[in-house]
């Protein structure tokens, strides 16, 4: 343990004292101040309990994540075994398609679906138009439309999870499984599947906390019977009803608890359960299964399948950015470059915030993030789980909770959120897991004996880590560098409580444009615009990632 360790572990521990502890301890102490007296107790919380409305809310929450979950899982399972045991043409660009919801902005694929399966969208029009309905259906507005958007934009997750949980077994396992008898299905049932569970978990997680932490699509939808829609409606438009106002204060943080407590739970069951083999192990690839004409043909229509349902978004949304007008008609007829020209002369500011603010937030990142992994990976000083703890514990948070947090804590006292240096503060707390799992993982990869012989031969740490292992560490990093902007620049949830005039970013510019009822054109220019640049960052990824993304984000990872 040197002096330098601790000196660096302490002013890591000042900066997530101050940007991440200090403005979460700010929100929590505020949901116990009681409106009339200024005094603190339980009244808002046995307030909320007591209250019948705020109950449903919650139980409309709870009974939402459980959908989410259920049909992301029924839709994930035979799409993750797919990908991790058949071997199939075409089978990395299928896998890119259906794994592109995670970084493609939430509320961009909501716009989507409701061009295409709204009331009078393309689907309904067509049925009426060919004679087969004679009034609309109703396939997206009420909670089934809901639960489908949420699933298929978390649908990655549980993929991800579950090829990494198959790729990994060891195919010693299902082998003496099927030499007993049980092959086909009942092998899958009692030795596949639960043998994946640590993996899945990592990602049902994630999946099940999402309804807690996302207002918007709810709200775009006109479903704000939910936690988080709720929250943000008493916060953001009755900050003159002080009651309401803690109300959705409290909200936040019931969210929270119950996204960090679930956190902890899967942690603890991940940890517990260790399945580990003592044969001779699996290969990169995994297990690798040769499926019948039947088998492939229909694994190819399901791919296919999933894979349309994600392609509708830039689709759909393409159509609507290049047209004039796309109003009780199939598909547009009247083109045009306005909403283009709108974006990129007439507001580009919010195209220069993004990038500005994220940017920053991203430089902020890697200068704590490298640091921090380091300090968890390769030293002794005391402190460093406690610290990785704090940093992960960040992916449960509600973006809500960040965004509220730091208005409270940073607009009196110490002013930050009155300057815009307030956005990319927030969006470096908000997004700085990301990073810090990439270079963890990379850290993880590096063998310590190049470190060790280069300080042996006299070479100082600063002059071994620039010269060693930074540059092996490049490929993780970039990784993380990428994911962390991406993440970064489509962030509303957060944002949307701390901009004020001339901040806006397009997250914040498409949400302003569909609540004033603005022709939605030019909301749909920026989700696309939005979109390619998420693409091609993707294909940065797709490109130098390699197996950094399973590493990092496996079960194993924490």
């Amino acid at each position: 343990m040197t002096r330098g360790g601790n000196v660096l572990a302490l002013v890591l521990w000042s900066i997530i004292v101050f940007f991440v502890i200090y403005p979460l301890s700010i929100l929590i102490f505020e949901s116990f101040k009681i409106v009339e007296t200024g005094s603190l107790g339980l009244q808002n919380y046995l307030g909320f309990f007591q209250d019948g409305y705020y109950l449903k809310t919650f139980g409309n929450t709870l009974f939402l994540s459980t959908l989410v979950l259920l049909t992301s899982t029924l839709f994930g399972i035979p799409l993750a075994y797919i990908l991790a045991r058949y071997r199939q043409y075409g089978k990395t660009i299928f896998t890119a398609l259906i794994l592109l919801p995670i970084v493609l902005p939430a509320y961009a694929g909501i716009f989507a679906f409701i061009i295409f399966f709204g009331k009078y969208g393309t689907v309904n029009l067509l049925l009426m138009d060919f004679g087969i309905i004679e009034t609309p259906i109703n396939f997206i507005y009420g909670i089934h439309g809901l639960v489908f958007i949420q699933a298929l934009h978390m649908l990655p997750f549980i993929v991800l999870s579950l090829s990494a949980g198959f790729t990994n077994i060891d195919p010693a396992f299902e082998e003496a499984a099927e030499v007993e008898g049980a092959s086909g299905f009942r092998r899958f049932i009692t030795v596949t599947l639960p043998l994946c569970t640590p993996s899945y978990l990592a990602g049902a997680v994630i999946v099940f906390l999402w309804p807690f932490t996302d207002w918007l699509t709810p709200l775009i939808l006109g479903q704000v019977d939910y936690l988080p829609s709720v929250a943000y409606i008493n916060i953001a438009y009755h900050f003159t009803d002080m009651h309401r106002k803690y109300m959705g204060i409290v909200a936040v943080v019931i969210s929270s608890i119950v996204c960090i407590a679930l956190f902890l739970v899967a942690r603890w069951w991940v940890e517990r359960k260790k399945y580990t083999g003592l044969s001779k192990g699996t290969t990169s690839e995994g297990r690798v299964i040769e499926p019948g004409l039947l088998i492939k043909s229909g694994s190819y229509l399901y791919m296919i399948f999933i894979a349309a349902l994600v392609l509708l978004i830039p689709i759909v949304l393409g159509l609507s950015a290049f047209s004039r007008r796309w109003v009780f008609e199939a598909f547009p007829t009247h083109w045009t470059l306005e909403n283009f020209r709108v974006i990129l002369l007439e507001t580009p500011m919010l195209i220069k915030n993004s990038f500005v603010f994220s940017t920053i937030a991203l430089v902020f990142g890697v200068l704590f993030g490298l640091p921090a992994a380091y300090i968890i990976v390769r030293t002794r000083v005391p402190g460093k789980n406690a610290l990785d703890f704090v940093i992960t514990l960040m992916l449960a948070f509600p973006g809500m909770a960040v965004g509220v947090s730091y208005l409270l804590a940073f607009w009196e006292g110490i002013p930050l959120a009155t300057h815009w240096i307030i956005m990319p503060l927030a969006l470096f707390a908000r997004r700085l897991p990301y990073f810090l799992r990439m270079a963890h993982s990379s850290y993880l990869q590096l063998d310590v004996s190049l470190e060790e012989a280069s300080e042996v031969s006299g070479v100082g740490k600063l002059r071994t880590f620039l010269s060693i292992s930074l540059p092996l560490l490049l490929k993780g990093v970039l990784v993380g560098v990428v994911m962390f902007f991406i993440m970064a620049f489509q962030e509303i949830s957060t944002a949307i409580f701390l901009y004020r005039g001339g901040w806006e970013t397009l997250p914040i510019g498409i949400f302003l444009n569909w609540h004033r009822g603005m022709e939605f054109g030019i909301a749909a220019a920026m989700a696309f615009l939005m979109i390619v640049i998420t693409f091609i960052l993707l294909l940065i990824i797709a490109r130098i990632g390699g197996g950094i993304l399973k590493a990092a984000w496996g079960p194993g990872g924490s």
